[in-house]
């Protein structure tokens, strides 16, 4: 049908600026999506394809039919609407075929060739078509406008494509600034082309009816500016969209592949399809293989895969943890692959250290239990050989703490070397070791015991000094002696310390008699606990006599305990049991006071005066607070200290000579006497001894043993006494007990006697009754 056209010649200028505006929009669009096309591969580039070819041609025809409505025509205008669609599918495929030339994986130049003529094409086709869809008008065209159309089209497209694809902005990124230069540049260059080809145009008016397959210019006015809109708004929103995923995918890929743990996505079947850096430098072939092909060879721990791989750095440890990913359809697998090679060596160098010895790299204790409890759980027989150097203290008084670390490495040494490879040899700290087997020979396991004292026979050459040690060891049985690990080791602790009692540098087995030590020592340790509150602890006297004169000048407390069960106990069974469990401080304070109680008690009763001779213990007197304490002592019962006579060992007296002679003299000033015990027994240095504040030498009693007859003996006793005297001291023989010995000392010019010939250690009443009328005070 055709319709009569009234022609006018002018222009309306808004939707002149309007079709400009959309050429802009449009090259602007396009830059947008020639990014993702380039950025995007697989399925995703084809739809960005489809989306930029469509969004840029569609923008195209849009400013096109802007640009025809704002040029005025006399008579009322309409579309084919066939030739329309024709003009829109020929600027689509234009553009979309242009885009799919240059995008390819490896484009050239010439592609950037085919691809300008195929959009070139296609915008040029669009205009024509497009014009050739009014009716009713006969258009005739200006050929030289016509070509520099043409010419138009094809460098538009030209510049746009190398632009997106060629340029170095394209490869390095452009900028909103070089983005809008262009599209400012590209819209001129659209506009351009439509405004030229309207110019080349002469149209003709033709009468006629309007015809099926047309439609009004006002409502294609509409649908071009209403659907343009939304297509433009749409292609915004998603690039927008797709910017802000693709950035968030970037960070994600970058944190991803920068992780320093290995990490690979599986799907449904197990097969990887993607992997991090991390994971590809273990296993380069990991994209496209299924799990176990990759894991293999490994061993599971904790719910977690740990298997060794070869890198060029050597051996390496990995661990490897799945996490699945479930929803939205998804039924894939993370695993996380971490490097643990330096975890492992650190903690094999921390299980190391948490068992074994710094110093000689032996088992420690710790590393001892866990294993006899191993092998005691297992149900195996265990014995245990428990060594004890015997001079390694002399060692490091001598030579220094140094030497003796080198003395401890050599005496390690020798003790392997004694051993089978059936024994554990282990070091419990300090001078003692500690050897376990499974063995159950026990002539076997005494003879290994035996080897290891002969292991110390030669001396050893410690920093240019020969160095002679020698061992003590105990050996105990499991289950024959003990029921567990600890008794085991407690047990044979006890028989190398039977070993030292029986001379040193020996074996000793244990036994039922030990066992019965150890229960007897169980027993009196309980039953301090509840001594004193029954009063199972009380002090006895006995009397320290004149030789010359038989009167009592003094006499010696001692401490006394009759165990309700066991009966009385011998003070060298409790004495040295008080003194490992710390008791010895308060009871020697006790019998201190009740000694001094006694003697202002016989004051009270109108006795003469006597002197009160108290053993002071070593590790009493080594307290910074002793000496506050006798004074406190004093004062609370009121002796007189002129009459306090304060009995030190000998062994006590010799350590710490400075030390013990300040103490010493303090008490001297206190108007306390000073003996010193057990003369003989401690191998005083006679130049010591002189200089000590000591009144009166005790002769231990071992020098009366075997005594009468005995040339040698005598000849010892008499140059004590001799001694004593030169150094201005009384001299107290104990353990007088025959009329032989006093006479002989009486003879030898001995001060004091005291024993059992005169008297046993009795109590206060019975003291009192037989000596106090013999007193004579001889102070």
């Amino acid at each position: 049908m055709e319709f009569v056209v009234h022609i006018t010649t002018n222009y309306d200028l808004f939707l002149v600026f309007l079709s400009y505006i959309i050429a802009l929009i449009a090259a602007f669009a396009s830059i947008e999506l020639s990014n993702r096309v380039r950025q995007t591969k697989g399925r995703a580039k084809l739809i960005w394809l489809m989306t930029a070819g469509g969004v840029l041609g569609l923008g195209i025809w849009s400013m096109h039919f802007i640009g025809m409505l704002a040029f005025h025509l006399s008579s009322t205008m309409y579309y084919d609407v066939s030739l329309v669609f024709l003009s829109i599918v020929a600027s689509v495929a234009g553009c979309s075929a242009g885009f799919w030339t240059v995008s390819s994986a490896a484009p050239k130049k010439r592609h950037l060739v085919y691809g300008a003529v195929l959009m070139g094409t296609g915008i040029a086709s669009m205009h024509y078509i497009g014009m050739a869809a009014i009716r009713p008008m006969m258009i005739s065209y200006d050929s030289l406008l016509v070509t520099l159309s043409l010419v138009i089209a094809y460098s538009s497209a030209f510049a746009a494509l190398w632009l997106g694809f060629y340029s170095s902005f394209a490869k390095e990124g452009m900028g909103f600034r070089v983005k809008l230069a262009f599209s400012l540049f590209m819209g001129v260059a659209i506009t351009g082309l439509h405004y030229t080809g309207m110019t080349a145009a002469h149209f003709h008016q033709h009468e006629g009816h309007e015809g099926v397959g047309t439609v009004d210019v006002t409502f294609l006015t509409w649908g071009v500016f209403i659907s343009t809109l939304l297509i433009f708004i749409f292609t915004f929103f998603s690039i927008a969209i797709d910017r802000f995923v693709r950035k968030k995918s970037i960070l994600q890929t970058m944190m991803f592949d920068s992780a320093e743990d290995g990490i690979a996505i599986s799907d449904k079947s197990g097969r990887i399809y993607h992997a991090n850096t991390a994971l590809l430098s273990m296993f380069p072939e990991a994209n496209g293989q299924t799990v176990p092909d990759v894991f293999v060879q490994g061993t599971v721990e904790d719910n977690r895969l740990t298997l060794p791989i070869d890198t060029r750095q050597g051996e390496r440890i990995l661990e490897v943890s799945k996490h699945l990913i479930r929803g939205e359809g998804l039924e894939h697998s993370i695993w996380f692959t971490r490097d643990i090679t330096e975890k492992r060596k650190s903690e094999e160098v921390i299980q190391f250290m948490a068992y074994h010895d710094p110093l000689t790299e032996l088992p420690n204790r710790y590393k001892l239990e866990k294993l006899l409890d191993e092998w005691i759980e297992d149900g195996k027989g265990v014995c245990c050989i428990f060594i004890d150097l015997d001079r390694l203290k002399f060692t490091n008084d001598t030579l220094g703490h140094q030497a003796g670390d080198v003395l401890l490495k050599e005496v390690t040494k020798r003790l392997k070397d004694a051993l089978p490879e059936d024994c554990v040899l282990t070091r419990q700290g300090g001078d003692e070791f500690v050897v376990v087997s499974t063995c159950a020979d026990r002539g076997r396991v005494k003879n290994l015991a035996n080897e290891c004292v002969r292991a110390m026979n030669e001396p050893f050459s410690i920093n240019g000094s020969n160095v002679r040690v020698t061992i003590s060891a105990g050996i105990a049985h499991y289950p024959e002696d003990a029921r567990n690990g600890s008794e085991l080791l407690s047990y044979a602790d006890l028989a190398m310390y039977e070993s030292k009692k029986n001379g040193k540098n020996c074996v000793t087995e244990f036994n039922e008699e030990i066992r019965q030590k150890l229960e007897r020592t169980m027993v009196l340790e309980q039953g301090f606990e509840h001594a004193f509150e029954q009063e199972e602890f009380y002090v006895l006297y006995q009397p320290k006599v004149n030789v010359k004169s038989g009167s009592l000048e003094g006499v010696e407390a001692l401490m006394r305990w009759t165990h309700p069960s066991v009966g009385p106990v011998s003070p060298v069974e409790f004495i040295p049991i008080m003194e490992e469990k710390g008791m010895i401080h308060s009871v020697g304070r006790w019998v201190l006071k009740e000694a001094c109680k006694q003697w202002v008690k016989w004051i009270a009763e109108g006795k003469e005066p006597i002197v009160m001779g108290v053993n002071i213990s070593p590790l009493q007197f080594s307290r910074e607070d002793f000496i506050p304490s006798v004074q406190e002592v004093l004062d609370e019962t009121g002796m007189d200290p002129n009459y306090l006579e304060l009995e030190l060992t000998e062994s006590s007296a010799m350590k710490c000579e400075a030390d013990v002679i300040v103490i010493l003299d303090r008490l001297r000033g206190m108007g306390i006497k000073i003996s010193l015990d057990d003369f003989g027994t401690g191998y005083s240095s006679f130049r010591y001894l002189k200089a000590l504040p000591v009144e009166i030498l005790k002769i231990d009693r071992s020098f009366l043993e075997d005594f009468e007859g005995n040339e040698e003996q005598e000849a010892i006793v008499r140059s004590m006494i001799t001694l004593g005297h030169n150094l201005n001291m009384k001299v107290l023989v104990e353990g007088v007990e025959d009329a032989y010995q006093m006479d002989w000392l009486k003879r030898e010019g001995c001060d004091l006697i005291q024993g059992f010939y005169l008297s046993r250690p009795d109590t206060a009443e019975a003291i009192s009754a037989r000596w106090m009328n013999m007193a004579a005070v001889s102070n």
